[in-house]
């Protein structure tokens, strides 16, 4: 079954760091994020678009065009969730540990 959905559509994810907000654009042929302090005076704090729709999850992070946005693990879920059901492409990340890069031969 296909899901059709008028573009854009946003969502608002909270990310666990001090009552931030990091709300979620997503248009027919780019992506929008936006991370807002906590209310009652909002502000934008970082903001990133890509014309591709494709973004980096990780356990603890959003990264869109180079920008990483900082999210607890359920919100970093959550994001995933609707960004894949919204038809946007999700690859999995995750930071390279010094004990990765060991054992993997990479110089730190």
């Amino acid at each position: 079954m296909s899901v059709q959905t008028t573009l854009p559509v946003e969502q608002q994810f909270a990310t666990g760091h001090q009552g931030e907000s990091l709300v979620l654009l997503v248009c027919q042929g780019w992506l929008w994020a936006g991370l807002y302090t906590a209310a009652p005076r909002e502000l934008l704090l970082k903001v990133a678009a890509s014309a591709s729709r494709s973004v980096g999850v990780s356990h603890q992070s959003l990264t869109l065009g180079g920008v990483t946005f900082s999210l607890n693990r359920l919100a970093a879920q959550a994001a995933h969730r609707w960004l894949d059901r919204q038809g946007v492409r999700v690859r999995s990340t995750s930071p390279i540990n010094r004990a990765t890069r060991r054992t993997r031969g990479i110089s730190a």
